[in-house]
């Protein structure tokens, strides 16, 4: 891996000539010019540039590289001590990759550069499709016209479960417009970005974290946001030059935004359901072992009180021989037995028929799970 490093700053170029020693092959730049001048001889993989350099800034730079068919796909590091939001919307606007705030830890470093590699990769795919897209987005223009685009949307989101298949839908929507677009997708704790240029894409990704609760539409310049609860859609290049054309393109993208956010409260549910189902077929066989257990208990208690109210009994007729109670006595007594001995039987039946219950809930809840 080929990496250009841009920056005025000699003991920045040291430094980082001594953390990617034996990772890439290096080459550093004090000034554009330079650069310029090796880029006619050859082209790197990665560009690390520096924002404030003299005649020519790391900006101008990019816009020049990403305005020229042999290095526009070569991603572009910025570099800067800078890190706020406006920082970033100018690193993202003049073309920017990802941004590495000053001083440079090695391993984030490591790790951007590894990310920008494989963001190379995916945009040589994606380039090599971009004839047969651009040819399937435009007779789809033609013949289903610009409303139609929202109707094929909304009708294909239904058969999507996932949050990168229904981003890409939108981004397959968003070319048939022939618009450039990055859409953030958000489902509980899952967070996916996805555009043209790939997948979770760092300065797309800070941008629009940047913006997502900037308002439900507004527009700066060429770009468009549309925020939809769990959506956010920055559309890059709204056709200005025709006011009409913008304007139904803005209505159209607002509705497409909404029913994704639509589908994703739908996936949201559905994931729910599912997990209460299987929180349902995990519980029943609990449910049952418990039931059976009861069940069981029951059984021996029931033994075991009969056999207690029949030692009672012969125990008690026992004793009257001692006591020398009148016949009505002996009977009065046993009769006062007999009652507490058949009410301690219809507390266990009562315990019973609650078993029953529970089973009879038991089955109702399999039923729903066939259902």
């Amino acid at each position: 891996m080929r990496v250009y490093v841009v920056d005025d700053d000699q003991v920045f170029l040291d430094a980082l000539s001594g953390i990617l020693e034996g990772v890439c092959q290096l080459e550093t730049f004090s000034s554009v010019d330079t650069c310029l001048s090796r880029l006619a001889v050859a082209r790197p993989d990665i560009f690390l540039l520096d924002i404030q350099m003299p005649v020519i800034d790391g900006y101008a730079f990019c816009r020049r590289l990403k305005d020229d068919v042999d290095t526009q796909d070569i991603p572009v590091l910025f570099v800067s001590s800078r890190d706020d939001s406006e920082t970033l919307l100018l690193c993202y606007e003049a073309g920017g990759d990802d941004f590495i705030q000053k001083p440079v830890e090695p391993a984030m470093l490591i790790s951007k550069l590894g990310v920008a590699s494989r963001m190379l990769d995916e945009k040589k795919a994606l380039r090599e499709q971009a004839g047969y897209a651009r040819e399937t987005a435009m007779a789809a223009m033609v013949s289903m016209g610009e409303l139609g685009v929202v109707l094929q949307f909304l009708s294909r989101s239904f058969n999507v479960n996932g949050l990168k298949e229904l981003a890409a839908l939108v981004l397959d929507a968003m070319g048939q417009y022939d618009l450039l677009a990055a859409v953030q997708l958000r489902l509980g704790d899952t967070v996916l970005t996805l555009s043209q240029n790939g997948q979770d894409v760092p300065l797309e990704a800070s941008v629009l974290n940047l913006i997502r609760d900037s308002g439900r539409i507004f527009q700066f310049r060429s770009r468009c946001v549309f925020n939809f609860g769990r959506v956010s859609l920055l559309v890059n290049n709204m056709p200005l030059a025709d006011a009409e054309r913008c304007g139904r393109i803005r209505d159209n993208c607002a509705i497409l935004a909404e029913g994704a956010d639509a589908r994703l409260k739908a996936i949201e549910s559905d994931l729910l359901a599912h997990r209460r189902r299987v929180g349902i077929e995990a519980a029943l066989p609990r449910l049952y072992a418990t039931l059976d257990g009861v069940q069981n208990n029951y059984r021996r208690n029931c033994f075991e009180l009969t056999q207690v109210m029949i030692d009672f009994e012969e125990s008690l007729n026992k004793t009257f021989i001692h006591l020398g109670l009148m016949e009505r006595q002996e009977a009065e007594l046993g009769n006062m037995a007999n009652e507490f001995m058949l009410r301690v039987v219809g507390t266990q039946d009562a315990s019973i028929e609650i078993v029953g219950r529970l089973e009879g809930l038991a089955e109702d809840l399999k039923d729903l799970l066939r259902n």
